[in-house]
């Protein structure tokens, strides 16, 4: 297995903000993009990595975890890395997944193993990491005098916004002791970035009393739709016509749940916000956010002649001079 060094593939140091994080991910995600690449592996290779990257060091306790690896194992980006040497037991089956989360081929094994992947003697085995490397101790139970490893067992598993916010059904598929199994799992109405579901008796065998432990999956929600969310409010470009933005204009918006008309004052500027009060996320408890609308002003691709003739005598009759 390859080492990932995450912060040296963002090009950030390791007491990077989550802004510097964030800024350094979308510089390269732009640069690396397939659609701005097309047909070259290279470019696809790097734009997963830098993926990868980023999916570890925005989310706070993934960068805990990866943090408290990196001052143990100190391996520079893209050596050879052994698990067992800490404790793991790894086996080179060349198949995704395991008791500790779900596959996924969309990472390298080194995300999937310590993120969602292979199965081993913990749910977290980073906890270990600096002291004996049997990184279950921390969780541990006694079972007549007896330490055994917790058989409880958390995933992550990444749902859509829509998802999140209307609720619903979802059929996963999970690698377990005694093979691979699909579970439907009820997601509520309203979870929240980093909610927790619990699937009782869905986890480890506890060797030592014969019961299972039950699975907790961690959800993670993701943009959809041009929506980005933060707390309970919503974010959302809404792009206009330059005549738009100077006489003032009524624009469709979709939102999350219906597509309604907004005003546009006249003399807008592209940065400028506006508030929808009560179109942001919805919480299980009822809570309600805002939806802010960021205004981008766009130019139409290709000018006719006449539409060159109009801004040419825009331009002759306006003494308007921006600074500069």
């Amino acid at each position: 297995m390859k080492y990932k060094n995450y912060y040296e593939v963002l090009g950030v140091a390791k007491d990077a903000t989550k802004e510097e994080i964030r800024k350094a991910y979308k510089k390269l995600a732009k640069k690396y993009h397939p659609d701005l690449n097309k047909n070259s592996s290279e470019s696809e290779t790097k734009f997963k990595e830098i993926n990868e990257a980023y999916e570890v060091l925005k989310d706070p306790e993934k960068r805990r975890k990866y943090d408290e690896l990196q001052n143990a194992a100190k391996f520079q980006h893209g050596s050879d890395f052994d698990p067992r040497d800490f404790g793991y037991d790894y086996q080179t089956t060349g198949s995704r997944g395991g008791a500790t989360g779900f596959s996924s081929d969309e990472f390298s094994d080194f995300f999937n193993m310590f993120f969602g992947g292979r199965g081993g003697a913990s749910d977290d085995i980073f906890a270990g990491f600096g002291g004996n490397n049997r990184s279950y101790q921390r969780s541990s139970r006694s079972t007549g005098g007896v330490t055994s490893p917790n058989a409880d067992i958390e995933a992550e598993m990444e749902i859509d916004l829509l998802e999140a916010f209307r609720g619903g059904e979802k059929q996963v598929r999970i690698n377990t002791e005694s093979g691979e199994k699909t579970l439907k799992i009820k997601i509520p109405k309203g979870v929240t970035d980093g909610n927790k579901i619990k699937l009782k008796g869905q986890g480890r065998i506890d060797p030592y009393t014969g019961e299972k432990g039950d699975l907790y999956i961690k959800l993670s929600i993701k943009s959809n739709r041009n929506l980005t969310l933060e707390g309970l409010d919503l974010y959302k470009e809404v792009k206009v016509t330059p005549w738009e933005a100077a006489l003032g204009a009524k624009v469709m918006v979709t939102t999350l749940e219906e597509d309604v008309n907004v005003k546009v004052p006249a003399g807008i500027e592209s940065g400028k916000k506006l508030k929808l009060k009560g179109k942001g996320y919805q919480n299980g408890s009822g809570e309600r956010g805002d939806l802010y609308l960021t205004v981008t002003i766009v130019n139409p691709p290709n000018l006719s002649e006449k539409e060159k003739e109009l801004y040419q005598k825009l331009k002759e009759e306006s003494d308007f001079t921006p600074n500069r």
